[in-house]
């Protein structure tokens, strides 16, 4: 799944849920005005514009075309550059940023190992790297029915392998510590909330391009109707608030790794 196209359906919706991540994750960053930052998989522009608010010239390295033109539309007179590219292949040259940002993003990647040393190519020396990952739980289990279920009728579990748990601070310090990085971690926690479960479905998952890239394949399978069914009996009988209106609970990790 990690060739889907991220400018499909309405990533606007996830990235205004995901803004309070962002927002922690420049905070932890401790930006300084004139600082290179370099936004990864940076979607909309969330942590990318948050950064050039503190002065920051940010680039935002993003594969797809639409979400870039989306960035460039915000931008204003802020200081962002939006520019094609991917984790492992960040199309500037070495020892040119001070900070790496890179929210729900570079988990992503398939080749962790080329990411990583693609970050610390274009670190400086006392550059530092900030992502932030999932923890397993609540709004994962969601999305693990879907995932689950692709693999299954893929046959893509083997793909996995390779991969890295990005949420784990050990796996994390023994990817970077190669490059000479020291990795702390906090978690942190958030929540989703729409009206019912099935607004969810259709506005957050079906609209997302994750869904947009797998509802297809589902369907075809003949299992999409028992993916949803899953989903929405797993978010009516945990997190639907007796009004009605439902709030998932999703916990993540915030990584910092410096030199």
């Amino acid at each position: 799944m990690s060739d889907i196209d991220w400018g499909q359906g309405t990533y606007e919706s996830t990235a205004a849920d995901l803004a309070p991540a962002a927002r922690e994750l420049v905070a932890a960053a401790r930006i300084q005005p004139g600082e290179h930052v370099v936004d990864v998989g940076a979607g909309t522009g969330n942590a990318a514009l948050l950064a050039a608010d503190l002065g920051a010239r940010v680039t935002a390295v993003e594969p797809a075309d639409r979400l870039r033109a989306v960035i460039q539309a915000n931008t204003g007179d802020r200081d962002v550059t939006s520019v094609n590219g991917t984790a492992a292949a960040i199309p500037l040259p070495d020892a040119s940023v001070d900070v790496l940002l890179s929210n729900f993003a570079v988990i992503f990647a398939p080749d962790p190992q080329a990411a990583a040393a693609e970050f610390a190519r274009v670190a400086t020396p006392t550059g530092r790297v900030l992502l932030t990952s999932w923890v397993p739980g609540g709004f994962d289990e969601v999305i693990g029915i879907l995932v689950r279920t692709v693999r299954e009728v893929t046959g893509s579990g083997e793909a996995m392998e390779g991969r890295i748990d990005w949420h784990d601070p050990k796996a994390l310090s023994e990817l970077f510590a190669p490059f000479g990085f020291e990795v702390s971690a906090t978690v942190h926690e958030l929540s989703f909330r729409a009206s019912s479960a099935a607004e969810y479905w259709s506005t957050r998952m079906a609209q997302h391009p994750l869904g947009v890239a797998t509802f297809p394949l589902l369907e075809k399978a003949g299992r999409l109707e028992e993916v949803r069914g899953l989903v929405l009996e797993k978010i009516a009988e945990k997190w639907t608030h007796p009004g009605g209106g439902i709030e998932l609970p999703a916990r993540y990790l915030l990584a910092v790794a410096a030199r």
